[in-house]
């Protein structure tokens, strides 16, 4: 299993960045379009009242002060990595709608940008106060550095008017997307080969797969293949290898175990592959609002991966390799710690295949990079003992899937 350090994956990355920096220049000549935000009354009485003159330009500080916010909050209130997706494609979505709908208006965009940003933390994090409050002087500071540099007020004032509007419209979406459903799962009857409830410990996130996408309708998102039967021959199989695998940990797996896990208290996976996105793209990107556009896809196809994934994990309910373990060695325990939901497939990596192929759209020079990246994020939970193969290859294609509906919307 080859593996990716951090050093070999920027030295990697930096080879390709010629050829980026054409990619970028193609993507800012696009045109944004929104994913939710509409152009209401309001919002258009509102960009009419900018001038008529250049855009001011976005900055890159801008975009790095809000995800480094964003990601502190991922972390400090131990966001699931579901939860962590969501939060990432709905703030994503709001600064690429915010461009989107100002179009050529002269607003100030850092400006625009932050006030969106605004209104979907404080949605996300209502009861972090510390964080409130360091979003809130964040964007005082970015308005403040505007005018220091001389935006006039009026524009100023638009420009947060613009931001607030597309702010509140994908905050009222996120309201109604089924996040705060609480559902209760009809488990299975035991039998071998179906997940277990661990005693004491509710499933995490049982109601996942039902949430609303973003850019897909309910009905029509990707859904993955079954599984094997677990008395079948396939399940034999994959049965043996998992076992001579677990056999064959050692330093290396445990490292690439560590390197993914991604668990709450982290900025989880679709954090991971945000910070890799983001540091590439600020490398050598003639444009923030270019980039905008890349990592908004990027989110919303990870957000939209959950959503299948935990659909077909609760439909399917799984076992996780621990409870057959159990039934022949009783010492035996996963590197990692087992997570409370079903193994089929793995979220791991259904939103690893979601971010490889569309980062692999923006890049396709650079296909290798991503996929071997993906398959190493697969790999790690099977080789921390909490996965079978059949979990990651379904799940990587899985998550292919929907980052193509996802593309293909645009």
């Amino acid at each position: 299993m080859k593996t990716w350090s951090d050093k070999a994956m920027f030295d990697l990355a930096r080879k390709f960045f010629c050829g980026l920096a054409v990619v970028i220049g193609m993507a800012s000549a696009q045109k944004l379009e929104p994913w939710i935000a509409e152009r209401t009354p309001a919002l258009e009485q509102a960009v009419s009242h900018l001038p008529q003159a250049s855009p001011g330009p976005l900055a890159w500080d801008t975009l790095g002060e809000i995800e480094r916010l964003e990601l502190l909050g991922i972390q400090t209130q131990m966001f699931s990595p579901p939860r962590a997706a969501r939060a990432l494609a709905l703030l994503s979505v709001a600064l690429n709608d915010t461009l989107a709908l100002l179009g050529e208006a002269g607003a100030e965009r850092n400006v625009a940008l932050a006030y969106a940003a605004q209104e979907v933390m404080l949605y996300l994090h209502p009861t972090f106060p510390n964080l409130k409050d360091g979003v809130r002087e964040t964007v005082a500071d970015i308005r403040a550095k505007a005018e220091g540099a001389g935006v006039a007020k009026e524009v100023l004032q638009g420009s947060a008017r613009v931001g607030f509007l597309v702010g509140r419209q994908v905050v009222d979406f996120a309201r109604k997307d089924g996040y705060s459903h609480q559902a209760i799962p009809q488990y299975p009857p035991a039998a071998p080969g179906v997940w277990v409830l661990p005693l004491g410990r509710p499933a995490a996130e049982p109601g996942w797969g039902q949430l609303t996408p973003i850019g897909i309708a309910k009905d029509q998102l990707a859904e993955a293949s079954p599984p094997p039967a677990w008395d079948s021959p396939e399940y034999e199989q994959e049965r043996k290898l998992f076992w001579e695998e677990q056999k064959r940990l050692d330093d290396k797996g445990r490292e690439i175990a560590d390197k993914w896990a991604g668990d709450p208290g982290t900025v989880t996976p679709a954090g991971l592959w945000q910070e890799l996105a983001v540091r590439m793209l600020r490398d050598k990107a003639s444009s923030p609002e270019a980039a905008v556009n890349v990592l908004a896809s990027l989110n919303v196809a990870m957000h939209d991966a959950f959503i299948a994934c935990w659909k077909a994990k609760f439909t399917y309910y799984t076992a996780r390799p621990n409870q057959w373990v159990s039934t022949f060695d009783k010492t035996w325990k996963p590197y990692l710690r087992t997570p409370r939901f079903p193994a089929y497939p793995s979220g791991h990596s259904t939103v690893s295949g979601a971010a490889a192929r569309v980062l692999e759209h923006y890049f396709p020079g650079e296909a290798t990079l991503f996929e071997g990246m993906a398959q190493e994020a697969s790999y790690s939970r099977i080789i921390a003992g909490i996965h079978w193969f059949v979990d990651g290859k379904n799940g990587l294609d899985l998550g292919r899937k929907v980052a193509e509906q996802v593309l293909k919307g645009r």
